[in-house]
């Protein structure tokens, strides 16, 4: 659904649900991430206001992102996507000389005030880059050689994403470049080949360092093993404990110290022990909404405007695949990876990335009547 803003010589449409859809989520992202801190705060002689302030703060930037995202006419990142692409490698790079050091991790940097997570700035950069490349190179969807030349740099990116470590922030970057491959027109046996060569470079990280394994092969373990690991097991009862309409905002006992991470990696759970199965309803409905509006725009664009349908089919996978891990590890189909919930786990490098992504998918949408050339 459009609305149309403006006068008859300047009108300019909105796409109501893209947008209400996602300030809807950013919200309840405010609301829960207060319900979810402000006990441990208050315990530690913290404002209990704090987080909530905080990500007042964090929004208010993501809404300029936002803004910024759907004022600018994607076309006008191609000239530059190159050399930003060349600069979150070595951002992502120097994370290991001068990164701040976290959970055995070494994953943000800090300039200034300001805290950030450059694998996040990545995932935008590597989409608007692929997207350019992709088109730029048609022959590369028929050309394995030219394919594995366009995907460099990503291939690259992911590498340092993962020695962090990080290795759900890789995959997740792996299966959206992999995503758009696929709806680009790549051949599924073009495909092979890079997937071989992403297999080849893991097993090569593995001998390297083996020592950067050692979570992840502990908690595969936990996991097929059928055993529960301890944050997922108080998931799970938090979830059962929200039934139809929850608890009530502000009244979970899971974030009283018996979940970890309850306003990041597990605020999912902490939504469905306080709103129930309706909170988690109208979440999850969002998530559908965003991702519905946004095939729709990439598929109506391929044919006209390839690059911006392979811009939206991008930050459409990026909401996609993030908010599905994030629930399924909630719910226990997946191990623990520490991935926020999109728009809704505190956090303000990914809260911006994500605004300024649908910023820019409600640009695209909102010109999917518009079949002029994009050079």
């Amino acid at each position: 659904m459009y609305f149309s803003t403006g006068s008859k010589r300047l009108q300019r449409k909105i796409d109501f649900w893209l947008c209400i859809s996602t300030f809807v989520l950013v919200i309840f992202g405010v609301i829960m991430v207060y319900s979810a801190t402000f006990y441990r705060y208050d315990l530690y002689g913290i404002s209990k206001f704090r987080a909530f302030f905080k990500e007042i703060l964090r929004l208010a930037i993501g809404i300029m992102a936002f803004l910024i995202g759907r004022s600018i006419d994607p076309k006008n990142y191609r000239k530059y996507i190159k050399y930003a692409m060349y600069v979150i490698i070595g951002i992502l790079g120097l994370v290991f000389i001068v990164g701040l050091q976290s959970r055995g991790a070494t994953r943000w940097l800090k300039v200034g005030l300001l805290t950030f997570q450059p694998s996040e700035v990545a995932k935008i950069v590597i989409i608007l880059y692929l997207a350019n490349e992709l088109y730029e190179e048609r022959s590369a969807l028929k050309n394995p050689i030219k394919l594995l030349k366009v995907l460099a740099l990503p291939f690259i990116a992911i590498l340092l994403t993962a020695i962090q470590p990080n290795y759900s922030m890789a995959l997740i970057i792996a299966i959206i470049v992999f995503g758009m491959l696929f709806f680009a027109g790549v051949k599924i046996t073009n495909l092979l080949i890079p997937v071989l060569f992403s297999v080849l470079l893991l097993l090569m990280l593995y001998v390297a360092v083996p020592q950067k394994f050692t979570h992840v092969e502990k908690r595969i373990k936990t996991f097929v093993s059928g055993e529960k690991h301890y944050q997922v097991k108080q998931s799970l009862i938090a979830i059962s404990e929200g039934r139809v309409v929850g608890k009530g905002i502000g009244k979970s006992t899971e974030k009283y110290l018996y979940l970890p991470m309850a306003e990041n990696d597990f605020i999912f759970a902490i939504i469905c022990e306080e709103l129930g199965f309706l909170g988690a309803f109208i979440i999850i409905m969002g998530y559908i909404i965003i991702i519905l509006r946004g095939f729709n725009a990439a598929s109506r664009h391929f044919r006209a405007n390839y690059y911006y349908s392979l811009v939206a089919i991008g930050i459409t996978l990026m909401i996609f695949v993030v908010s599905a891990v994030h629930i399924g590890v909630n719910l226990g189909l997946f191990p623990p990876t520490g991935q926020a919930l999109p728009l809704i786990s505190m956090g303000g490098s990914s809260l911006l990335v994500n605004l300024f992504g649908l910023g820019i998918l409600s640009h695209i949408s909102e010109k999917v009547e518009d079949y002029e050339s994009i050079r």
